[in-house]
């Protein structure tokens, strides 16, 4: 049995990777406050991880996209699409870091 080829989900990255970075860090951050309130310190911590994920994976979409120049091409589709998807999720943990710097974790 042969093993899949790991182009093949190139152009899927952005979408994965940005669907499990915004999730990871929506429940890691949200977990970690409704148990100890002390642990909101790390929302930036773990939201510039999931940052890094999602331009991870963007960067491999945008090259299939790169490399599947054809007009009706459904790999060029799905990357342009991925690419699309991994800024919204960048907009999503952007907005949850943001809610983290200004609120404050444990309220007085």
């Amino acid at each position: 049995m042969s093993r899949p080829d790991f182009a093949e989900f190139k152009p899927w990255a952005g979408l994965l990777a940005g669907m499990a970075a915004a999730g990871g860090q929506h429940q890691l951050v949200s977990d970690a406050m409704h148990f100890d309130c002390r642990y909101g310190r790390y929302d930036m911590l773990v939201g510039i991880a999931a940052l890094v994920l999602i331009a991870i994976g963007a960067l491999l979409s945008w090259s299939a996209a790169r490399v599947h120049r054809e007009p009706g091409s459904a790999r060029r589709f799905v990357a342009h699409m991925s690419l699309m998807a991994a800024a919204l999720f960048t907009v999503m943990v952007l907005w949850q870091i943001m809610a983290g710097v200004i609120l404050p974790a444990c309220l007085p």
